[in-house]
């Protein structure tokens, strides 16, 4: 839904959510709808970024409580960041999933808009001040695999915001300022094995392989850690550097967006009362 195709996703997946549904329920579903975005049935920029995620999120939403299931209206949503089994989420979860449930509800009101962005991009501000001053122990807690993907999310997200700022202030690319202030943070790999014992089986691994792949390693490989901890820093830069290039993607042509979403033209259901 962040992508330059985000109005197509959208429209598919609207089309999903409802075809899921039986008459009754689809009643129900467009009737919701229709009591949030009145009887035009359009969402204002509902075709782009952050405003067809919320929508997602609440075609699911609604269509969830129209067949009877119970949907929290707090924590994070569903289907969007990693599970924790600990049930510990960064306050970047909390704050994106506030967002866009809140969304739906002031879409269309363009000055609450520019407010709830501003002051959103700000909170996201303040929560990567706080990673920065955590104590070693909690620092330690953000740097395992899920929370420290959460928080790489919520930082996603809230780039997307900052683009969304720029459509609803009809401003440029020029005015999306990245920081260069802060010094980049220094991640510490651990890996949940006896390292020493499992970079033996790995070797022997290697060795069992083709010449190529052999060949590899002993080119790419240094002495002065483990194999297998080298591998696992080699994977997390390449995940962190398509997540970038995704990020940094078009980013002109994403703020020229400005596709509404017109929910009745895409409704299965009758839309007029």
């Amino acid at each position: 839904m962040l992508s330059i195709n985000s109005s197509h996703h959208l429209s598919d997946h609207y089309m999903a959510v409802q075809s899921s549904l039986n008459p009754k329920q689809l009643e129900d579903f467009t009737r919701t709808l229709r009591s949030t975005f009145g009887r035009e049935g359009r969402v204002s920029y509902g075709g782009v970024g952050v405003v067809a995620l919320s929508l997602a999120v609440l075609f699911n939403t609604v269509a969830q409580q129209v067949k009877g299931e119970r949907v929290s209206d707090s924590g994070p949503i569903p289907g969007l960041f990693f599970k924790d089994p600990r049930g510990y989420y960064p306050p970047h979860v909390h704050t994106v999933s506030e967002y866009l449930r809140l969304v739906p509800h002031i879409a269309n009101n363009p000055t609450r808009m520019r407010e709830e962005a501003e002051r959103y991009i700000k909170l996201f501000t303040d929560h990567d001040r706080s990673l920065e001053n955590l104590e070693e122990k909690e620092m330690f807690a953000i740097q395992e695999d899920v929370p420290l993907l959460n928080v790489v999310l919520g930082k996603w997200f809230g780039s997307n915001l900052k683009i969304h700022l720029l459509r609803l202030k009809n401003a440029s690319i020029d005015e999306l300022v990245y920081s260069k202030e802060r010094s980049p943070t220094v991640f510490i790999f651990n890996l949940n094995c006896d390292l020493e014992t499992a970079d033996k089986e790995f070797k022997a691994l290697i060795q069992r392989s083709d010449n190529s792949t052999q060949e590899a390693f002993r080119r790419y490989m240094t002495n002065l850690k483990p194999w297998l901890l080298q591998v696992a820093e080699l994977e997390w830069i390449n995940a962190m550097t398509h997540l970038a290039c995704e990020i940094g993607l078009n980013d002109e042509s994403k703020v020229a967006q400005t596709g509404d979403f017109d929910l009745r033209a895409n409704a299965l259901g009758k839309w007029a009362e």
